[in-house]
């Protein structure tokens, strides 16, 4: 039989009795590993050793290095930054990004000895000279930054896209997705901005980080962004992110969306987003352009059996829903129309249902007096339009018979005139008719007188002759008389 001897045991080594034996010996394991480090401190051999091993540990475990443990009750709230302190911060361009060690130097690509379909522009880039980019036939489209967050504008947006557009290039604008707002705010900073009417693409939703959200919350508000694009342009967006983001925290939510992927290879090996077709890929941000002086450009390329008819966006073959267009078009605020999840409104009380009958009530009286007033006035006008009318007919036919009067008259004056012509001819051919009538008769007066003359000589001969036969004696006188 064995004999059990008594056992002094601390409040700690009853804990520590209690705690389940995987825990026991992980905490044992601790204990032994911190004071190791610390009985190697002066050995720097030994440091480094330790350090290394640590290294490989954390690399294989996925685990960064242990800290001391700090029990937290769960129900203690974390402390967060409230949504004053973020919204007084200016608007800021988080494309770049925050210090963090050297990273190898960009190596210029020339563009002539690379494959290319596009490129993507923003502020960075500086002023671009977009008569010499013009010149490169190679380049089939232009992503140009447009907004980021809630409150960013690209600085050089306006002027880029108005002067792509103006050289002749297809252009389409992005939009720099952060996790520092919520999408809804963020649409409505793009739609202001980027006028649906100056986009030759599809437009793009630019998702390269996420600190504040989960996976899941990222993938939930890019949806949302991605709905109320597709509402307010009547198609889907591009979504635009690097290869291991996108497998890491986007996924097949977004397969059936086209994808424009950014992998930077040293190689020429393309993206592979875990077997999700992707349409573009950016494959350098290293493109030296002459029409670009002040930084590199991003070039891309489509994936085998794409074209820049795939990325077209067609307003023809689109269709906005008429509650998010209505909100941009006239110029109302978007927040008051499909941005925010409306509340129910409180019941009504009787007082009110009563007041809005009574209001309905007046308004259709008012609109029934309107009709009436503007049927009457359409009466009005009707028939003083007919009155009108009948007079300039009136008139017209007025003025008919009075042309047909004048012509009249004329024609009257024209036969007067011409029968008082015909008449001074007349007159004119009968004087001329009786002066050769008088000069005729005088010929004949003058010949009967001549013959008269001839035919008196004749009987005085004879009666001379008479005279001589009787034997009287005669004379001039008496021949004459006989």
């Amino acid at each position: 039989m064995l004999m059990l001897l008594p056992i002094s045991v601390t409040a700690q080594q009853a804990n520590d009795i209690k705690k389940p034996t995987r825990t026991r010996v992980t905490d044992k394991d601790k204990k032994n590993n911190a004071q190791k480090t610390v009985e190697s401190k002066d050995n720097k051999d030994t440091k480094n050793n330790a350090k290394n091993d640590t290294k490989t540990v954390d690399k294989k475990d996925n685990k960064a290095p242990e800290k001391p443990v700090v029990v937290k009750d769960e129900k203690t709230p974390v402390k967060q930054e409230s949504a004053k302190q973020e919204s007084a911060k200016p608007a800021t361009d988080t494309t770049a990004k925050p210090a963090a060690p050297p990273k190898p130097k960009r190596v210029p690509v020339d563009p002539s000895k690379v494959q290319y379909d596009g490129i993507d522009v923003s502020k960075h880039q500086g002023t671009i000279n977009w008569e010499e980019l013009k010149r490169n036939a190679k380049i089939k489209f232009v992503y140009i930054k447009a907004t980021e967050g809630s409150n960013y504008v690209d600085p050089r947006y306006k002027e880029n896209i108005k002067n792509a557009r103006k050289h002749g290039f297809k252009v389409g604008s992005y939009h720099y997705f952060t996790d520092l707002s919520s999408a809804r705010m963020q649409f409505q900073n793009f739609i202001q901005n980027a006028n649906r009417d100056e986009q030759d693409l599809l437009p793009v939703i630019d998702v390269e980080k996420r600190s504040k959200w989960t996976p899941q919350q990222l993938r939930d508000s890019v949806k949302v962004f991605a709905d109320l694009i597709e509402d307010y342009y009547g198609c889907k967006p591009l979504i635009y992110t690097f290869e291991t983001f996108f497998n890491k925290n986007l996924g097949k939510a977004f397969e059936k969306y086209p994808i424009f992927i950014a992998k930077y290879p040293k190689g020429q090996e393309q993206p592979n987003i875990n077997g999700v077709k992707w349409v573009l890929w950016q494959f350098s941000e290293c493109g030296r352009f002459k029409g670009v002086k002040d930084n590199l450009v991003d070039m891309s390329r489509f994936n085998k059996g794409y074209t820049i008819e795939d990325i077209m966006y067609k307003p023809g073959k689109a269709k906005p829903k008429s509650s998010v267009r209505d909100a941009v078009d006239h110029k109302e605020m978007p927040a008051n129309v499909n941005m925010t999840e409306q509340k129910p409104a409180p019941a009504k009380s009787k007082r009110q249902i009563e007041e809005e009958k009574r209001k309905a009530e007046k308004e259709k009286r008012m609109n029934e007096r309107k009709k009436k007033i503007a049927e009457e006035e359409a009466k009005k006008k009707a028939e003083a339009d007919k009155k009108a009318k009948e007079k300039a007919e009136h008139i017209k036919k007025e003025k008919a018979r009075q042309a047909a009067r004048e012509e009249a008259a004329k024609k009257e004056a024209e036969a007067k005139a011409k029968r008082k012509a015909d008449a001074a001819i007349a007159r004119e051919q009968k004087a001329k008719q009786q002066e050769a009538a008088k000069k005729n008769n005088n010929k004949s007066a003058n010949l009967l007188n001549t013959t008269s003359s001839k035919l008196s000589q004749t009987q005085r001969n004879d009666s001379i002759r008479n005279a001589k036969l009787k034997g009287r004696k005669t004379n001039k006188s008496s021949a004459d008389n006989d």
